[in-house]
């Protein structure tokens, strides 16, 4: 019953600080059995369940209460299986998402050798433009994480082309994020590269996308 499932991962962040309250008496018992659950529950075909398996998910690694063992091993293979090619569509959606939110709370090192990757292959997801949009949105995010090296030789060539997509929802994320994006970068790089590029998004046909650079100031 997904009610059932749902409410379980509701509790399952009052569960795992049990646990870490009680480690010494049960030291593997969040790893070894809750764990599994949530990321399992990230796929699950019931919207309510995966929605709750997120949340749970990210409060766990906001109060740190996964080991970084584990979210190298058990969170970031899942969330890279779900954001497969092949993958449902809405589950490939919300694991970006995830990806996106979960960088800052577990920092460069593992951002930049198991994220980092998969999102510059999402940025071109030439498929679903619901995805190049999450990519857009959290673009900032990524590059703030990640520094001014991985942004200038792996982020900026994905974000040209988030800024040239087809779909106005995506120009106007990357507008509203720009800033964010910009302070990633060298003197240089802003002058060279992202004066031109603030150019065409400020003069962009969509006055939705013109609207959301300024916003993005």
């Amino acid at each position: 019953e997904p009610t059932v499932r749902a409410e379980l991962m509701e509790q399952v962040p009052h569960i795992a600080m049990f646990c870490q309250e009680n480690r010494p008496s049960i030291p593997y018992a969040f790893s070894k059995y809750l764990l599994p659950i949530v990321v399992r529950y990230l796929a699950d075909q019931n919207n309510q369940v995966r929605k709750t398996s997120q949340a749970a998910l990210l409060v766990l690694l906001e109060q740190e209460l996964i080991e970084r063992y584990d979210v190298e091993t058990k969170v970031c293979p899942v969330l890279i299986e779900l954001t497969a090619p092949d993958s449902n569509d809405d589950v490939k959606t919300e694991a970006v998402a995830i990806m996106c939110k979960m960088a800052s709370m577990v920092g460069k090192d593992i951002t930049e050798r198991l994220v980092l990757p998969r999102f510059c292959e999402m940025c071109c997801d030439c498929r679903m433009f619901h995805v190049r949009k999450v990519c857009a949105a959290n673009f900032g995010d990524i590059c703030s994480v990640v520094g001014q090296q991985a942004t200038e030789e792996m982020l900026l060539p994905r974000f040209f082309q988030l800024c040239s997509d087809n779909v106005w929802g995506v120009r106007k994320a990357c507008a509203e994020c720009f800033m964010v994006v910009s302070c990633a970068t060298s003197q240089e790089v802003r002058r060279t590269k992202l004066s031109p590029l603030f150019i065409n998004l400020i003069s962009d046909p969509s006055r939705w996308v013109r609207t959301g650079e300024f916003y993005g100031l």
